[in-house]
């Protein structure tokens, strides 16, 4: 099913958090009202996810979330809406509320777990908050739920962040949930470029970012998460705006390729390995980054490792 994206930039975010700035990050800096989100919605041919990213979706007066729920029901029949939000506008109320239109999945901003990551970053929940709303989402069996977590965040490890995964996991048992992953990235403007600039923050680099969103990916696929996407998506706005941290528009596949490399070693540790064709581009894309890793996990050298790969008709 086709996307038609609408992003509502901040709109509605009821905390500034440290590293935001939605109108860097996407290239967007109107809003689209609900007449613009209905004639962009009915002049579409055929079924259409029509999403509302960027703000705090649920946070909004309930008379306007009906404004542009019924502006983006408009469109063909069988047609489905997915909506972003803070975790703290979510309450039985607001549930009920989606349940009256085709709304099948809810996002929400889990950046971190971590209650000192999250007041660092002025997130406005806590870790115990934002996981009774995950399950209030899953029990309530209407919605699809989606989480946004980050990597790099000041304060934050690498271990801090598996282990929000963990828990996330284990609320979700054997349930459908959908997972995006994010590095932190220094935008001009922010609370966080001061603190990159005073010495209380440093992010890490893009290799270290690699590898991190890499574990995550590999525990995700172990316990069920759909990963619909790692890193963010390059505008000409991000390129201008971000001054420091793990900014590359190929960061989602050195993620990947690292995940994959984990999971082969765990397999096999000193190989052999039979891959599909399709993960060519994993192994040798990039000035082959995940042969690398895969010799580096391994102790061996890049040749000694291609000549153990094997590649499946």
């Amino acid at each position: 099913m086709n996307r038609l994206p609408f992003f509502l930039p901040m709109k509605n975010c009821p905390n500034l958090c440290v590293y935001c700035d939605q109108r860097t990050i996407t290239g967007h800096s109107e809003t689209p009202s609900p007449s613009d989100v209905r004639a962009g919605a009915s002049g579409i041919e055929g079924e259409v996810e029509v999403c509302f990213f960027g703000g705090s979706f649920t946070c909004f007066p309930k008379s306007l979330q009906r404004e542009y729920l019924a502006a983006a029901s408009s469109a063909t029949g069988g047609s489905r809406i997915r909506v972003s939000t803070h975790p703290s506008c979510i309450t039985r109320e607001i549930l009920s509320l989606l349940g009256e239109y085709p709304v099948s999945i809810v996002e929400l901003g889990i950046s971190s777990l971590d209650d000192s990551v999250l007041n660092i970053c002025n997130r406005g929940y806590s870790g115990k908050e934002a996981l009774e709303k995950i399950s209030l989402l899953l029990d309530d069996g209407r919605f699809t739920p989606g989480v946004q977590m980050m990597t790099g965040l000041p304060g934050q490890t690498e271990s801090s962040s598996l282990e929000d995964l963990r828990l996330i996991a284990a609320v979700k048992g054997n349930r459908p949930m959908q997972l995006r992953i994010y590095p932190c990235l220094v935008l001009k403007g922010t609370r966080l470029e001061e603190m990159l600039t005073s010495g209380d923050y440093k992010p890490p680099g893009i290799a270290d970012s690699s590898r991190w969103a890499g574990r995550m990916i590999d525990y995700a696929n172990a316990a069920g998460f759909e990963l619909l996407r790692v890193g963010l998506q390059e505008t000409a706005s991000l390129g201008e705006g971000a001054i420091a941290g793990p900014h590359h528009p190929a960061l989602g596949e050195f993620a990947r390729a690292f995940a994959l490399a984990l999971s082969l070693v765990r397999s096999r540790p000193s190989g052999p390995w039979t891959l599909p064709p399709l993960q060519k581009s994993l192994v040798f894309g990039h000035g082959g980054w995940g042969l690398g890793e895969l010799a580096r996990l391994t102790g061996k050298d890049k040749e000694e490792t291609e000549s153990l790969i094997y590649w499946s008709e």
